[in-house]
């Protein structure tokens, strides 16, 4: 039970990775596009995320 348990969470957690990265992907994309803000301020605002994690 508890194994199969483990496994739905690592599958789950290779999902949330996989949307994530896509959607990094998608606003960096926007952003070389010239949509949406500077590059600078979206990873100034990535880095602050992840610093206080």
């Amino acid at each position: 039970m508890e194994e199969m348990r483990a496994i739905d969470c690592e599958e789950e957690y290779k999902d949330n990775q996989k949307v994530i990265r896509d959607r990094i992907l998608e606003s960096m994309n926007d952003i070389k596009a010239g949509k949406g803000r500077d590059y600078n301020d979206f990873f100034d605002e990535l880095d602050g995320k992840y610093k206080n994690v």
